[in-house]
């Protein structure tokens, strides 16, 4: 059996149990940065500020693409 660990989130699931990839784009950070009703682990692209934003279940968890 092949196992993937997923990056800095401390879990390894097997392929098969992994979601599908998406990464939802927005224009502005404002229109999902106050939604707190994201499943976890979902990956977003604020086309403003050019970061990606991945939601962790409590918050918002930024990464800067510099």
């Amino acid at each position: 059996m092949f196992v993937l660990p997923t990056v800095g989130l401390g879990v390894i699931a097997s392929p098969t149990s992994l979601p599908f990839l998406t990464i939802e784009v927005f224009d502005n950070e404002s229109e999902f940065i106050t939604d707190t009703s994201s499943p976890d682990y979902t990956i977003v692209h604020a086309k403003d500020t050019d970061k990606l934003y991945v939601w962790d279940g409590d918050a918002w968890v930024i990464f800067n693409n510099n």
